[in-house]
Parts: structure tokens; C-alpha cells; sequence
């Protein structure tokens, strides 16, 4: 993680996986290294809660690694969280807000916005992890909006009140 101004990022280098001594870090599943550029209220979060990870670790007389995990069991940092763990706490705090979804669905739901909000489907398929162009990024996490629907809709008839304006066709060829 790199929190430095106009370089905050997160690099993706790893996976916690299960194995048969419990769990370990392992290779992605696209074994691609990735780096995640990160919004400035996502990393003053993450400052903040460094500070309080290396403020519990002074009291308890450890050191914080700079390698450390970002959320760990352990004060030093050294064991990483299992995913069941990140699931539960997830399906926890969904709960009690009343909100009916799934930490998974955050990945749908970030393709789709991010796709809506115009960024191209090739950062948005780096961001997921996916390779070949977004294609998958496409077909799995991207949902039909009505919204983007009417966009389309009213960017043809614009498109045609320009041409008729200019009294020029539009150059279409319907089969």
C-alpha cells in the first residue's frame, strides 16, 4: 500500500487461500499483479487506521512492519484475515443496517457504476482483475440500467436532430 500524495495505491499481489495447514497467502487467480489507484477518502480512512494499528502496537511494545497486513488479527500485523472472517463481519454490518446483499455484490455493483459513470471498460477490468480486453468484465459484472438505457436513447435523437439541423443523412444502414 502506498499512501504517498498523487501515488496513493493499493497493489494486488497476493490472495489468502485455503491450504491444507489452514490458511496461507497464495497467487491471485489471474497470477497478474495489479495496481488499484485509491480515492482521497478511502485513504484517509486507511491513515487513520494505521495510526491506530501502529498506536496499538507501541502500547503493547511491538513493532509495526511496514509490510504488515492492513486488518489483522495479530497487533504486529503478520496474519492475514481469512475471507470467511471479512464475509461474516460483511454479512454483519449488512444486517443490522437492514441492507439485503452480499460482499460479492460490490464488485457488480462497482463495475456498474464505474461503467455508467463513463470510465472505460478496459480500467474497470483492471480494476477487477480481468483480463482479455473486459470481455468477462462485461458479460459477468455489468447490469442492465434503465438509466444508461435512456442515456443511449436520448444520445440518438440528438445524434439525428444535429444531422437533420445540418440537412445531412445520417449514414445508417439498417438490415
Amino acid at each position: 500500500m502506498n499512501l504517498e500524495a498523487r501515488r496513493e495505491t493499493i497493489w494486488l499481489r497476493g490472495a489468502i487461500r485455503r491450504s491444507p495447514d489452514g490458511w496461507a497467502e497464495g497467487n491471485l487467480k489471474t497470477h497478474q499483479q495489479r495496481r488499484i489507484a485509491l480515492d482521497p477518502e478511502t485513504v484517509n480512512t486507511l491513515r487513520v487506521h494505521r495510526a491506530r494499528c501502529e498506536a496499538r502496537a507501541q502500547a503493547l511494545g511491538i513493532e509495526l512492519d511496514d509490510e504488515a497486513y492492513v486488518f489483522s488479527s495479530e497487533a504486529n500485523g503478520s496474519v492475514p484475515p481469512t475471507p470467511d472472517s471479512l464475509t461474516q463481519r460483511y454479512d454483519r454490518m449488512a444486517t443490522r443496517l437492514g441492507i439485503t446483499t452480499t460482499l460479492h455484490k460490490l464488485r457488480h455493483y462497482s463495475a456498474t457504476e464505474l461503467i455508467l459513470s463513463g470510465v472505460d471498460i478496459r480500467t474497470v477490468a483492471g480494476r477487477l482483475g480481468h483480463g482479455g480486453g473486459g470481455t468477462t468484465t462485461l458479460r459477468t459484472y455489468t447490469a442492465w440500467v434503465a438509466e444508461a438505457d435512456q442515456r443511449a436513447a436520448a444520445g440518438l435523437v440528438a445524434r439525428m436532430r444535429l444531422a437533420r439541423t445540418k440537412q445531412r443523412p445520417l449514414n445508417v444502414t439498417i438490415r
